[in-house]
């Protein structure tokens, strides 16, 4: 019985170890196999996080002068769409009082007036007209892209679509995860327009997408999920992941995520494949079985044995080797899982 479940374990997360996925401790992987939903961040989880600029719309400033105030105020950042941004134009500006709006966008000073970079959401509630872009918005939206904006005061200086493309085979995945009983969900901060359109190329329901969310509204939808009696997995990679991560059942890092998400997370991927998810479930899943059948066998040989030779119906020497049996038939159990394919 003292062998049943840690030898289970250790085999289960070596395993996973020569297959690319790093299981903290017993806990996550017992954790694992109890999962009913997986949630799953979209920029650089579902889609590549390879993102350049599709087009830029203009509506005051020449192209040129647009496209150097972008990149100045996206040039202190580090997120996937800052970066892409910043490649617009290499021409400095100088900018004071520069500051990140956590899960909104960037704020700067430019010649005395406040200039912002971000998310049509936040601009709009700075108080910015966003009625000039309703045509852009709606046109690349459709696409999938990712619609950005940089206003001056409360002026609209323009629109920027940032494209992103799903990962290869992360519609195979989440039908894989659909198929072994666990309910799909997205969650982003991008507009829902967008989201629906890259839902729709990896398979998850209208229903189960979650978009506008800010990285503090991703705790509250998992707890939502949880409330509902959802064991909830959440697989994301940036620095705003880290406190879902936390909230979650079980924590997945994947291969290129933050230092912070991977100190927050249960399960690290150390491959960028997403088809390492279904893999660790199933994994997990099997692992419990495994501890489940060494306690049967375990409590068998016990219950069935320590009566017998009680009564004198078995010798020392044969209840000594029983014993030895029982140890082995665990062990080799357990040494089952090596062999353990995903379906």
């Amino acid at each position: 019985m003292g062998l049943a479940t840690p030898i289970a374990i250790m085999a289960g997360t070596n395993v996973a170890a020569r297959r690319g996925i790093l299981i903290r401790d017993g806990s996550a992987l017992e954790k694992s196999g109890t999962i009913t939903a997986v949630l799953f961040d979209k920029t650089g989880t579902l889609t590549q996080g390879k993102i350049s600029v599709a087009q830029t719309a203009v509506f005051t400033e020449s192209k040129e002068e647009f496209h150097r105030i972008a990149a100045a105020l996206a040039r202190g950042s580090n997120h996937p769409l800052s970066r892409a941004v910043a490649m617009l134009s290499s021409d400095p500006l100088e900018l004071q009082s520069w500051k990140e709006i956590r899960g909104a966008g960037l704020q700067a000073e430019l010649g005395g007036t406040i200039h912002r970079f971000g998310s049509l959401k936040w601009l709009d509630e700075t108080g910015v007209d966003l009625t000039r872009g309703r045509d852009f918005f709606e046109h690349w939206s459709s696409e999938g892209a990712t619609i950005t904006a940089v206003a001056r005061g409360h002026e609209l200086l323009g629109l920027i679509a940032l494209k992103d493309q799903s990962k290869p085979r992360a519609a195979e995945v989440i039908e894989n995860l659909k198929r072994s009983g666990k309910h799909v969900y997205m969650v982003t901060g991008d507009n829902r327009k967008t989201a629906l359109a890259i839902a729709a190329q990896v398979g998850i329901p209208e229903a189960n997408i979650y978009a506008e969310v800010r990285p503090e509204g991703k705790v509250q939808v998992i707890k939502n999920l949880q409330s509902r009696g959802e064991r909830v997995a959440f697989a994301g990679d940036g620095i705003n992941d880290a406190p879902a991560l936390e909230q979650s059942d079980l924590g997945i890092a994947l291969m290129n995520a933050s230092d912070v998400a991977r100190e927050s997370a249960d399960i690290i991927l150390l491959k960028a494949d997403l088809e390492a998810i279904p893999e660790a479930l199933g994994l997990a899943q099997a692992t419990l079985r495994t501890i489940k059948q060494n306690l049967f066998w375990a409590f068998f040989y016990n219950a069935a044995g320590v009566p017998l030779a009680a009564v004198g119906f078995l010798s020392p020497v044969f209840s000594a080797l029983a014993m030895g049996m029982s140890d082995l038939i665990v062990i080799g159990n357990a040494l089952r899982l090596r062999f353990w394919k995903s379906k």
